[in-house]
Protein backbone atom coordinates (compact mmCIF):
# COMPACT_ATOMS: atom_id res chain seq x y z
CA UNK A 1 0.00 0.00 0.00
CA UNK A 2 1.55 3.30 -0.96
CA UNK A 3 2.70 5.13 2.38
CA UNK A 4 2.57 9.03 1.35
CA UNK A 5 4.40 10.03 4.97
CA UNK A 6 7.53 7.27 3.75
CA UNK A 7 7.54 8.95 0.47
CA UNK A 8 7.33 12.61 1.47
CA UNK A 9 10.62 11.38 3.75
CA UNK A 10 12.36 9.98 1.03
CA UNK A 11 12.10 12.60 -0.98
CA UNK A 12 12.80 15.20 1.42
CA UNK A 13 16.11 13.44 2.40
CA UNK A 14 16.88 13.25 -1.87
CA UNK A 15 16.25 17.43 -1.81
CA UNK A 16 18.42 17.54 0.99
CA UNK A 17 21.15 15.51 -0.36
CA UNK A 18 20.72 17.15 -3.67
CA UNK A 19 21.09 21.29 -1.72
CA UNK A 20 23.64 19.93 0.15
CA UNK A 21 25.69 18.60 -2.80
CA UNK A 22 25.09 22.29 -4.63
CA UNK A 23 26.03 23.99 -2.10
CA UNK A 24 29.56 22.48 -1.90
CA UNK A 25 30.16 23.55 -5.55
CA UNK A 26 28.19 26.37 -5.74
CA UNK A 27 28.62 29.92 -4.60
CA UNK A 28 26.47 33.26 -3.91
CA UNK A 29 29.60 34.58 -5.22
CA UNK A 30 29.03 34.86 -9.26
CA UNK A 31 32.99 35.59 -10.02
CA UNK A 32 34.39 32.67 -8.44
CA UNK A 33 31.83 30.34 -9.64
CA UNK A 34 32.06 31.38 -13.02
CA UNK A 35 36.76 31.11 -12.61
CA UNK A 36 35.09 27.38 -11.31
CA UNK A 37 32.91 26.61 -13.59
CA UNK A 38 34.92 27.59 -16.55
CA UNK A 39 38.21 26.23 -15.16
CA UNK A 40 39.90 29.93 -16.41
CA UNK A 41 40.63 32.82 -14.51
CA UNK A 42 41.83 36.47 -16.24
CA UNK A 43 44.14 38.65 -14.41
CA UNK A 44 44.97 42.12 -15.22
CA UNK A 45 47.65 44.28 -15.26
CA UNK A 46 50.06 47.68 -15.45
CA UNK A 47 52.17 47.90 -17.14
CA UNK A 48 55.77 50.01 -15.91
CA UNK A 49 55.32 50.00 -12.24
CA UNK A 50 58.35 48.32 -11.40
CA UNK A 51 58.76 46.06 -9.04
CA UNK A 52 55.02 45.56 -8.71
CA UNK A 53 54.53 44.81 -12.15
CA UNK A 54 55.96 45.54 -15.44
CA UNK A 55 56.57 43.52 -18.78
CA UNK A 56 59.94 41.59 -18.56
CA UNK A 57 61.15 38.96 -21.70
CA UNK A 58 57.35 39.23 -23.00
CA UNK A 59 55.61 38.96 -20.20
CA UNK A 60 53.98 40.16 -17.15
CA UNK A 61 56.52 39.87 -14.05
CA UNK A 62 56.92 41.28 -10.74
CA UNK A 63 55.35 41.11 -6.75
CA UNK A 64 51.76 41.63 -7.72
CA UNK A 65 52.16 39.39 -10.57
CA UNK A 66 53.48 36.24 -8.05
CA UNK A 67 51.10 37.01 -5.77
CA UNK A 68 48.41 36.50 -8.16
CA UNK A 69 49.52 33.52 -8.80
CA UNK A 70 49.92 32.37 -5.66
CA UNK A 71 45.97 32.89 -5.44
CA UNK A 72 45.79 30.46 -8.37
CA UNK A 73 47.13 28.12 -6.71
CA UNK A 74 45.37 28.22 -3.94
CA UNK A 75 42.71 27.91 -5.48
CA UNK A 76 43.61 24.56 -7.60
CA UNK A 77 44.43 23.33 -4.64
CA UNK A 78 41.16 24.23 -2.09
CA UNK A 79 38.89 23.22 -5.35
CA UNK A 80 41.32 20.35 -7.18
CA UNK A 81 41.02 21.48 -10.75
CA UNK A 82 43.16 23.68 -13.09
CA UNK A 83 42.50 27.01 -14.29
CA UNK A 84 44.15 28.03 -17.37
CA UNK A 85 45.53 32.02 -17.16
CA UNK A 86 44.81 34.60 -19.44
CA UNK A 87 46.75 37.64 -18.53
CA UNK A 88 45.20 40.98 -19.80
CA UNK A 89 47.60 44.50 -19.98
CA UNK A 90 45.35 47.57 -19.33
CA UNK A 91 45.82 51.30 -19.08
CA UNK A 92 46.86 52.81 -15.72
CA UNK A 93 43.87 55.32 -15.96
CA UNK A 94 41.12 52.49 -16.26
CA UNK A 95 42.48 49.82 -13.62
CA UNK A 96 39.42 49.35 -11.35
CA UNK A 97 36.54 50.44 -13.87
CA UNK A 98 37.38 47.58 -15.86
CA UNK A 99 37.46 45.52 -12.69
CA UNK A 100 34.11 47.15 -11.55
CA UNK A 101 32.74 46.08 -15.22
CA UNK A 102 33.65 42.41 -14.52
CA UNK A 103 36.70 42.68 -17.28
CA UNK A 104 38.93 40.36 -15.13
CA UNK A 105 38.88 38.60 -12.09
CA UNK A 106 41.60 39.56 -10.09
CA UNK A 107 43.56 43.29 -10.47
CA UNK A 108 47.36 42.64 -10.14
CA UNK A 109 49.08 45.72 -10.20
CA UNK A 110 49.80 49.09 -8.01
CA UNK A 111 46.16 49.15 -6.55
CA UNK A 112 45.73 51.44 -3.39
CA UNK A 113 42.92 51.70 -1.73
CA UNK A 114 40.98 54.80 -0.93
CA UNK A 115 37.01 55.51 0.19
CA UNK A 116 36.02 56.27 -3.70
CA UNK A 117 37.56 53.04 -5.06
CA UNK A 118 36.39 50.88 -2.64
CA UNK A 119 32.86 52.17 -3.69
CA UNK A 120 33.26 50.31 -6.79
CA UNK A 121 35.86 47.75 -6.80
CA UNK A 122 36.69 45.52 -2.97
CA UNK A 123 39.82 45.09 -1.81
CA UNK A 124 41.82 42.62 -0.51
CA UNK A 125 43.71 43.30 3.26
CA UNK A 126 46.97 45.35 2.50
CA UNK A 127 50.23 44.02 1.55
CA UNK A 128 51.99 46.85 0.74
CA UNK A 129 52.48 50.29 2.58
CA UNK A 130 53.99 53.46 0.70
CA UNK A 131 53.49 57.08 0.38
CA UNK A 132 53.57 59.62 -2.40
CA UNK A 133 56.53 61.35 -3.09
CA UNK A 134 58.23 62.89 -6.50
CA UNK A 135 61.14 62.14 -8.48
CA UNK A 136 62.73 65.41 -10.37
CA UNK A 137 66.35 65.90 -11.95
CA UNK A 138 68.59 67.45 -9.35
CA UNK A 139 69.12 70.37 -11.86
CA UNK A 140 65.48 71.69 -10.90
CA UNK A 141 66.93 72.81 -7.50
CA UNK A 142 63.68 70.80 -5.94
CA UNK A 143 65.00 69.65 -2.41
CA UNK A 144 61.61 69.26 -0.86
CA UNK A 145 57.58 68.95 -1.83
CA UNK A 146 57.84 72.88 -0.69
CA UNK A 147 59.55 73.40 -3.42
CA UNK A 148 57.40 72.10 -5.79
CA UNK A 149 55.61 75.36 -6.21
CA UNK A 150 55.78 77.14 -8.97
CA UNK A 151 56.73 74.33 -11.03
CA UNK A 152 55.14 72.01 -13.41
CA UNK A 153 54.97 68.30 -11.81
CA UNK A 154 53.02 65.67 -14.10
CA UNK A 155 50.46 62.97 -12.14
CA UNK A 156 48.54 60.28 -13.48
CA UNK A 157 44.81 61.49 -14.59
CA UNK A 158 42.31 60.20 -11.77
CA UNK A 159 44.83 59.05 -9.60
CA UNK A 160 45.70 59.67 -5.92
CA UNK A 161 48.67 62.01 -6.68
CA UNK A 162 46.24 64.30 -8.72
CA UNK A 163 43.70 64.08 -5.29
CA UNK A 164 47.23 65.14 -3.35
CA UNK A 165 48.46 68.10 -5.02
CA UNK A 166 44.97 69.63 -5.32
CA UNK A 167 45.09 69.65 -2.14
CA UNK A 168 48.10 70.94 -1.53
CA UNK A 169 47.44 73.61 -4.14
CA UNK A 170 44.24 74.29 -1.61
CA UNK A 171 45.18 73.83 1.33
CA UNK A 172 48.71 74.94 1.92
CA UNK A 173 48.64 77.80 -0.96
CA UNK A 174 50.57 75.93 -3.69
CA UNK A 175 51.11 77.20 -6.83
CA UNK A 176 51.82 73.97 -8.50
CA UNK A 177 51.16 73.59 -12.49
CA UNK A 178 49.58 70.14 -12.80
CA UNK A 179 50.37 68.25 -15.95
CA UNK A 180 47.48 65.14 -16.29
CA UNK A 181 49.27 62.67 -17.75
CA UNK A 182 47.98 59.02 -19.37
CA UNK A 183 50.21 56.57 -17.29
CA UNK A 184 53.53 55.91 -15.65
CA UNK A 185 55.35 55.77 -18.71
CA UNK A 186 54.46 59.21 -19.86
CA UNK A 187 54.47 60.64 -16.74
CA UNK A 188 58.57 59.65 -16.61
CA UNK A 189 59.06 60.07 -20.57
CA UNK A 190 57.67 63.83 -19.90
CA UNK A 191 60.30 64.32 -16.76
CA UNK A 192 63.31 62.73 -18.94
CA UNK A 193 62.82 65.14 -21.96
CA UNK A 194 62.42 68.18 -19.56
CA UNK A 195 58.87 68.95 -20.03
CA UNK A 196 58.03 68.72 -16.55
CA UNK A 197 59.99 69.52 -13.64
CA UNK A 198 58.70 66.65 -11.54
CA UNK A 199 56.64 63.36 -11.70
CA UNK A 200 54.69 62.66 -8.90
CA UNK A 201 53.57 59.25 -7.92
CA UNK A 202 53.80 56.42 -5.42
CA UNK A 203 57.29 56.38 -3.45
CA UNK A 204 57.58 52.52 -4.44
CA UNK A 205 57.22 52.95 -8.03
CA UNK A 206 59.74 56.02 -7.74
CA UNK A 207 62.07 53.72 -6.33
CA UNK A 208 61.75 51.27 -9.05
CA UNK A 209 62.07 53.33 -11.48
CA UNK A 210 65.09 54.92 -10.24
CA UNK A 211 67.11 51.53 -9.89
CA UNK A 212 66.62 50.71 -13.69
CA UNK A 213 67.98 54.34 -14.45
CA UNK A 214 71.71 53.99 -15.87
CA UNK A 215 71.84 58.01 -15.21
CA UNK A 216 70.18 58.14 -11.91
CA UNK A 217 72.66 59.99 -10.30
CA UNK A 218 70.92 62.98 -12.52
CA UNK A 219 67.54 62.50 -10.71
CA UNK A 220 66.39 62.88 -6.68
CA UNK A 221 63.48 62.49 -4.62
CA UNK A 222 62.33 63.36 -1.54
CA UNK A 223 63.79 61.52 1.85
CA UNK A 224 60.31 61.00 2.94
CA UNK A 225 57.21 60.64 1.11
CA UNK A 226 54.46 63.00 1.79
CA UNK A 227 50.24 62.85 1.93
CA UNK A 228 48.36 60.05 3.80
CA UNK A 229 49.61 56.44 4.14
CA UNK A 230 48.76 54.34 0.69
CA UNK A 231 47.42 50.60 1.40
CA UNK A 232 47.85 48.56 -1.72
CA UNK A 233 45.76 45.30 -2.10
CA UNK A 234 44.88 43.18 -4.71
CA UNK A 235 41.28 44.13 -6.41
CA UNK A 236 38.42 41.97 -7.64
CA UNK A 237 34.52 42.88 -8.71
CA UNK A 238 32.34 44.19 -5.95
CA UNK A 239 30.12 41.09 -6.09
CA UNK A 240 33.24 38.63 -5.77
CA UNK A 241 32.81 38.43 -2.14
CA UNK A 242 33.98 34.50 -1.86
CA UNK A 243 37.31 35.45 -3.90
CA UNK A 244 38.01 37.82 -2.00
CA UNK A 245 37.53 35.96 1.12
CA UNK A 246 39.85 33.54 -0.46
CA UNK A 247 42.65 35.81 -1.30
CA UNK A 248 42.61 37.53 2.43
CA UNK A 249 43.04 33.62 3.60
CA UNK A 250 46.02 33.09 0.90
CA UNK A 251 47.52 37.06 1.88
CA UNK A 252 47.83 35.93 5.64
CA UNK A 253 48.83 32.22 4.99
CA UNK A 254 51.74 33.59 3.25
CA UNK A 255 52.62 35.71 6.02
CA UNK A 256 52.16 33.08 8.24
CA UNK A 257 54.56 30.80 6.27
CA UNK A 258 56.97 33.70 5.77
CA UNK A 259 56.65 32.89 1.84
CA UNK A 260 55.78 36.57 1.79
CA UNK A 261 59.17 37.25 2.83
CA UNK A 262 60.69 35.19 0.30
CA UNK A 263 58.67 37.17 -2.23
CA UNK A 264 59.40 40.71 -0.52
CA UNK A 265 63.16 39.93 -0.62
CA UNK A 266 63.11 38.67 -4.36
CA UNK A 267 61.60 41.84 -5.66
CA UNK A 268 62.51 44.90 -3.03
CA UNK A 269 65.81 43.69 -1.76
CA UNK A 270 67.60 41.54 -4.87
CA UNK A 271 68.68 42.81 -7.94
CA UNK A 272 66.12 42.14 -10.29
CA UNK A 273 68.29 42.98 -14.17
CA UNK A 274 71.51 43.65 -13.29
CA UNK A 275 73.61 43.66 -10.42
CA UNK A 276 72.95 47.78 -9.79
CA UNK A 277 69.45 46.89 -10.46
CA UNK A 278 67.88 46.85 -6.51
CA UNK A 279 65.37 48.54 -5.23
CA UNK A 280 66.23 48.05 -1.36
CA UNK A 281 63.10 48.92 0.35
CA UNK A 282 63.24 47.04 3.61
CA UNK A 283 59.82 46.70 4.72
CA UNK A 284 57.72 49.64 6.38
CA UNK A 285 56.78 48.99 10.12
CA UNK A 286 53.47 48.66 9.27
CA UNK A 287 53.64 46.32 7.09
CA UNK A 288 55.92 44.72 9.59
CA UNK A 289 52.95 44.93 12.44
CA UNK A 290 50.70 43.42 10.01
CA UNK A 291 52.40 40.52 9.28
CA UNK A 292 53.17 39.56 13.12
CA UNK A 293 50.11 40.43 14.09
CA UNK A 294 48.87 37.76 11.27
CA UNK A 295 51.48 35.26 12.90
CA UNK A 296 50.43 36.14 16.84
CA UNK A 297 46.91 35.15 15.68
CA UNK A 298 48.07 31.83 14.20
CA UNK A 299 50.20 30.87 17.50
CA UNK A 300 47.45 31.59 19.63
CA UNK A 301 45.05 29.38 17.84
CA UNK A 302 47.12 26.40 18.19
Amino acid sequence: MFNHLSYCKTIGVFLLAAMSLFCKNSFADPVLNKILTTKSITLAWVDNTRPISWELDNKPTGMAIDLCMDIVHSIETRHNTQLAVKWVKIPTAARFEFISHNQADILCTVAANSAQRDKIVNFSIPWLYTNMNYLAKKSAHIMNKEMLTGHTVGVISGGTAALVMAKMNRDYNYSVSVKLVRDFEEGFSLLEENHISAFITDDVIIRGKLAEMPDKEDYQTGNDGFGNVLEYGLVVPKNAEDLKKLIDEDIKAMFITKRFDKLYDKWFMSPLTAPDDNVQRPMSELLIQEKNSFISSDSNSL
